[in-house]
């Protein structure tokens, strides 16, 4: 069953892989069929038919459309009645709607990016869902407005080619205004729905026929966007192009291919065609691309990024990083889509038949092999671009020293082939760029161990398909043959093409087979003995103690290449959940991070560090990590730990009362602790039983001899009988010491655990060790601020009300006796809606399971 279960949900993933890609190619035939009869002295032309009055109408259509498109979220704040500034809303829904429209996915992108926006504001979870909610069902109560009225009432007269019968449009038609009289019910009796004991209402009616006004401004000023770019605009009606328009713009958005490219146009062009030349058309479909979606996709990328680098720099300047000068979130990004960019332009060009009298020139320069390799090469290097662009985003120095070659030499090559200083310019401009950032780019990585993703694996397949589209589209009139291939001359565009994609086709099978060949991935198993010897001996030379963790043999393991540092983690869910920072040479817990990131992302997974300190925060920001405050560890310093004075003066008496009544503490080592097994077998499951609880996991050790027996024990004696222990944990250096399981009778009185701390720490100060730690105190140290993010006034409000739950103020109060230091500890999780998943993974990963997190 689990079997079959996987195979489904493997095909899926193939599906998922190639839908988009199959729809994208799909469309760019219908265009090929539409557009076969075109010249390439009208494509030149195209344009001429938009005058600069029109440009600037549109302009102004576009810039009132995002205007109304604000409007959506701005209604929906009022919904949910929470007060927000309403210049802060319109940047927010401009941000989530200008990039989730060239994106695709328009629900989770637009989704994401509210949910990353709108919590900087102090929305909850809930609330940011209701908005998101609320602008879908606004988009929709367009649609079916619009739509509903148009397709029933308007009589679409369709291009002979579409045997589609008018009447299923009318059935569409009357559907959606079935919808929308259907909604407006809803908010008239004021319906309600519940979704996990959380009651949602419909909006008001009076809110309910904003949505419907604004939704349908939005349409109109869309529509005539794009009707006045047509030419001759008068040749047909306004409600037909609108008609046209919002059936174009359906399919493209069912289609999730980003920005419905290609599906989009392919269905105007079948629908305009009747009415106007397929050139004018395109250029139409052009600039209407350029000016409603590229133009505010840069505007809203732009806003996105700095209010990124704003909130990363407050975060880092809060948490008093010293690195933050040498962090940035996005300067690998931002050149990883430079370079893909540059290698489309490489393969764009080549598809474009060149310029005959600058072939002449350079023949006369250059021999003709040359200028034909420099061709052949230029779309290699194109592709290489591509997959390097992966490289980069994942801070590889081989993926930047080698993108600075390619595209060095890309330069030159285009000079070579063709004299297009174009293409040359646009890339030594991008390895000028890149040139001095070489310190972004520290990891030293396998390129063939990295990771493609699905949105990598299409987007490279959708410009490769459009590059072969491209050229079979603008040498369409050519003749083929069996020698086309093999032919060489300075007029033989159509060749040099061929050569190019045979050549492009080449680099992604060898770099397919070298991906193949390589390794992929880390294993994931469970340690062996090499494993845990290699482990062990790393631990033995830390100075953190949470690295004994591994001995439970119960987490996976992951090394870095030279097998110097380690990671523990376990898999709950989609989590990958490391415990504690990374253990080994700080030198290389750079790279394992990145290791680990990549790994848990192949196996479609996300990462998570829990209970980790301060030292390595920048590694997980830098691989887009969000860090939330946990709760704080109290470390004792044992220099100043002592039973003298009025200080010392409770632990005095606890330490004389318990010898008094004849317990005595002592330290039993490892090689011992089997001779005691039935007796500490016997204390630990009485504890569990009189605590109704089970055995913890993950983060902390859990009752088995030959995990013990690897630590000393730290015991309490009523004369020979063992009646309270605990493994103490030894780090290296003598800098710290810590105890992980305890356990008492029972029939004793608890009192024991009190003395066995105080002497454990005297021990541990007689034996040289700098401090004593007493573990985590779970959600202290939150402040409920007003300014506080939403996880810490959550936190902070269960710290204090949740006594019920967790003694979590006892616990605190009880550590505070020994003066301790408070250090922070945190979670790296991702954001966005993962972190809810991810935080749920953790607690059923500690707990041990579903029950035992919900009955102890």
């Amino acid at each position: 069953m689990f079997q079959k279960r996987t195979e489904i949900i493997n095909n899926l993933k193939k599906i998922s892989y190639l839908l988009p890609i199959g729809i994208f190619a799909l469309a760019l035939v219908t265009l090929y069929k539409q557009l076969h009869h075109m010249h390439l002295e009208e494509i030149h032309n195209v344009f001429s038919h938009i005058s600069s009055a029109d440009i600037f109408l549109v302009l102004v259509f576009t810039f009132l459309s995002y205007i109304i498109l604000s409007f959506y979220d701005v209604l929906a704040v009022n919904y949910i009645n929470h007060w927000i500034p309403i210049d802060k809303i319109v940047i927010s829904s401009f941000i989530s709607t200008s990039i989730s429209y060239n994106i695709g996915f328009n629900f989770l992108t637009s989704g994401s990016l509210r949910y990353r926006l709108y919590s900087f504001y102090g929305l909850t979870l809930l609330e940011i869902g209701k908005i998101v909610t609320f602008c879908g069902l606004t988009f929709w109560v367009g649609i079916s407005f619009i739509g509903g009225t148009v397709l029933t009432f308007y009589p679409l007269k369709l291009p002979e080619s579409i045997s589609i019968p008018v009447i299923y449009f009318k059935v569409v038609g009357v559907l959606l205004l079935l919808i929308l009289f259907s909604y407006f019910f809803f908010c008239i009796t004021q319906r309600s729905f519940k979704i996990k004991n959380h009651e949602i209402n419909f909006p008001k009616i009076n809110i309910a026929f904003l949505q419907l006004i604004v939704a349908t401004l939005d349409y109109v000023l869309v529509g005539c966007v794009f009707f006045f770019l047509l030419p001759h605009y008068g040749h047909v009606s306004y409600l037909y192009v609108l008609t046209v328009f919002l059936i174009a713009q359906m399919i493209g958005l069912i289609s999730t291919v980003p920005g419905g490219l290609g599906v989009f146009e392919t269905i105007m062009l079948f629908m305009l065609s009747p009415y106007f030349h397929s050139n004018d058309i395109l250029g139409t479909l052009v600039v209407f691309r350029l000016v409603y979606y590229f133009i505010p996709f840069i505007v809203g990328t732009v806003l996105l990024s700095h209010n990124e680098i704003i909130v990363r720099k407050k975060m880092l300047t809060s948490s008093h990083r010293r690195t933050i000068s040498k962090i940035s979130a996005f300067i690998p990004q931002i050149f990883a889509v430079l370079i893909f960019f540059a290698g489309m332009v490489l393969l764009f060009f080549e598809a474009l038949p060149p310029q005959i009298e600058n072939i002449r020139l350079m023949a006369t320069i250059i021999p003709l092999s040359l200028i034909e390799s420099s061709s052949l090469l230029s779309s290699m290097i194109g592709v290489l671009l591509l997959i390097l662009a992966k490289g980069l985003w994942k801070r590889i120095d081989g993926a930047y020293v080698l993108s600075l070659m390619v595209l060095f030499l890309g330069a030159v090559l285009s000079i070579l082939k063709n004299f297009n200083y174009i293409e040359a310019l646009i890339l030594f401009l991008t390895f000028l760029a890149l040139l001095p950032n070489r310190n972004y780019f520290y990891r030293k990585s396998s390129l063939m161990n990295q990771l493609f993703s699905k949105d990598n694996v299409i987007a490279i397949c959708l410009v490769i398909i459009s590059f072969i589209w491209l050229g079979f589209f603008f040498h369409r009139h050519a003749d083929y043959s069996h020698e086309t291939l093999w032919q060489f001359g300075i007029d033989s565009h159509i060749s040099r093409f061929l050569r190019s994609v045979v050549g492009s086709i080449f680099v992604l099978v060898v770099v397919g087979i070298l991906k193949l060949l390589g390794s992929s991935s880390k294993d994931i198993r469970l340690p062996n003995e090499e494993d845990m010897d290699l482990a062990v001996k790393q631990i033995r030379t830390s100075t953190d103690t949470k690295g004994n963790l591994v001995l439970l043999k119960d987490k996976y393991l992951i090394f870095d290449e030279k097998r110097e540092a380690f990671i523990m983690y376990g898999i709950s869910g989609k989590s990958w959940i490391c415990m504690g920072d990374p253990i080994g040479n700080v030198d290389n817990i750079k790279d394992l991070i990145w290791d680990f990131h990549e790994t848990a992302n192949l196996h479609q997974g996300w990462t998570v560090f829990y209970e980790v300190s301060e030292k390595f925060i920048p590694y997980y920001i830098d691989i887009g990590l969000k860090l939330i405050k946990i709760g704080e560890e109290a470390k004792i310093k044992l220099s100043e730990f002592n039973l003298e004075g009025s200080a010392g003066k409770d632990f005095r008496y606890s330490v004389k009362r318990m010898e008094k009544a004849g317990y005595h503490f002592e330290v039993i080592p490892c090689e011992y602790a089997l001779d005691h097994e039935k007796e500490l077998k016997y204390i630990s499951d009485a504890w569990l039983e009189i605590k109704h609880t089970s055995e913890k996991k993950f983060s902390m050790g859990f009752f088995d001899i030959d995990y013990l027996s690897n630590f000393p024990l730290a015991v309490v004696k009523k004369e020979d009988k063992i009646v309270s222990f605990a493994n103490v944990w030894l780090s290296a250096k003598n800098t710290e010491l810590t105890i992980d399981l305890m356990r008492y009778d029972p029939a004793i009185a608890d009192r024991t655990m009190d003395y066995l701390f105080v002497k454990l720490m005297l021990w541990g100060k007689e034996n040289g060790y700098e401090y004593f730690s007493l573990g985590m105190s779970p959600l202290s140290g939150l402040e409920d601020r007003n300014l506080a993010p939403l996880w810490t006034k959550i936190g902070a409000a269960i710290y204090k009300h949740g006594e019920y739950f967790y003694n979590f103020k006892g616990l605190r109060a009880y550590k505070n006796k020994f003066n301790p230091i408070w250090e922070p500890r945190y979670i790296a999780l991702p954001s966005n809606f993962k972190q809810v998943s991810a935080l749920k993974d953790v607690a059923l990963l500690i707990s041990g399971g579903t029950k035992e997190l919900l009955f102890k």
